[in-house]
């Protein structure tokens, strides 16, 4: 080849139009589907569908400790998974610029929420919602699921922290359902809008009552207007009649006599290390601040660190992992 061609060539495998960029936003790597020889369906993989579906997103480490009575170990949760999805009911997140060691994370697929409708049908209850099958074209974002991984993380150490408790009870977990609620209607500024928990969980403790927890992830990609936007609308929402109804209504379903409208606002913040996280807790905690004590009092914070740390030891549920507002101001002032 000669030396002109040489550089023709070279010129053109480095031209590369801005309108082809975003052919470059996918996965460096690709997961192959799995295909086992043998598949049936087993009588728990109706229990794992739910759990998927209602996360949204799941990995084979996170289905394993909630089933560990089913998948004694992580190599037989991930066949198990592995024919699930052959069977069709649930896949693979395609998610973009992700290395090599990213797990697969699994969706239920449309085959697998009409399998989950069925199953309610047979039991006698209708479930309304649409077979719609979570998989996109152009592929999720890795912050999107990395967010959706982190509230199915906290919740399902939440759960196990109940399970290894003698006088703490996890009564109910939502997540999808919370985002058509009618409940969470509000009106802030004289414009409708809606409220929109990551997540919400309601436990008893012992000697201590019920209490609601709504779950709010924060990874550093959320502007201070739009956090203090958030509040507002939870400001919105204690002060309504529905959102005051529907609290107490989840009290009395599970056995309240006296039920009230209270609530806690747990917030996990996250950041590329623990320091930018300190740094982003006080910045929070400032904005928080601001706001009047019906709010105020009801936050508490914590970190994905502070997380991690307790994934080992079952306390995630602790309050002394648990920041409120005044400890929390201290906090960052000592930072």
């Amino acid at each position: 080849m000669s030396k002109s061609s040489f550089q023709d060539s070279t010129s053109r495998r480095q031209q590369l139009s801005v309108w082809e960029l975003p052919k470059l936003l996918r996965s460096v790597h690709q997961h192959r589907k799995s295909k086992p020889k043998k598949c049936r369906e087993r009588p728990h993989f109706r229990a794992i569908l739910a759990f998927v579906h209602r996360n949204r997103f799941a990995v084979a480490s996170q289905i394993q400790r909630r089933f560990s009575k089913f998948l004694k170990s992580d190599r037989t949760a991930r066949r198990h998974l592995a024919e699930m999805e052959s069977l069709g009911y649930v896949s693979v997140v395609d998610a973009n610029n992700t290395s090599p060691l990213w797990p697969k994370v699994y969706f239920v697929t449309g085959r697998g929420v009409a399998r989950l409708r069925k199953a309610l049908h047979d039991q006698g209850q209708e479930w309304s919602e649409a077979t719609h099958d979570r998989r996109r074209s152009d592929c999720y974002s890795a912050q999107h699921v990395l967010h959706e991984l982190f509230i199915s993380e906290f919740l399902l150490q939440t759960w196990e922290s109940a399970e290894a408790s003698d006088d703490l009870e996890i009564l109910t977990i939502q997540r999808r359902s919370l985002a058509k609620h009618d409940a969470f209607k509000v009106i802030v500024a004289g414009r409708r809008t809606r409220l929109q928990p990551d997540g919400m969980f309601l436990y008893r403790q012992q000697g201590r009552g019920m209490m609601a927890c709504f779950v709010e992830i924060d990874l550093d990609t959320m502007s201070p207007r739009q956090i203090a936007a958030k509040f507002r609308r939870y400001q919105g929402w204690v002060e309504s009649s529905a959102g005051s109804k529907y609290l107490k209504s989840l009290y009395e379903r599970h056995g309240a006599s006296n039920p009230t409208a209270v609530f806690r606002i747990l917030m996990i913040i996250g950041s590329k290390d623990q320091k930018a996280e300190n740094r982003r807790l006080a910045r929070i905690v400032k904005l928080a601040s601001e706001f009047p004590a019906l709010i105020r009092h009801r936050l508490w914070f914590t970190t994905v660190s502070q997380c991690w740390n307790n994934s080992a030891s079952n306390d995630a549920m602790a309050e002394s992992n648990w920041l409120r507002l005044n400890n929390a101001s201290l906090f960052c002032q000592s930072r």
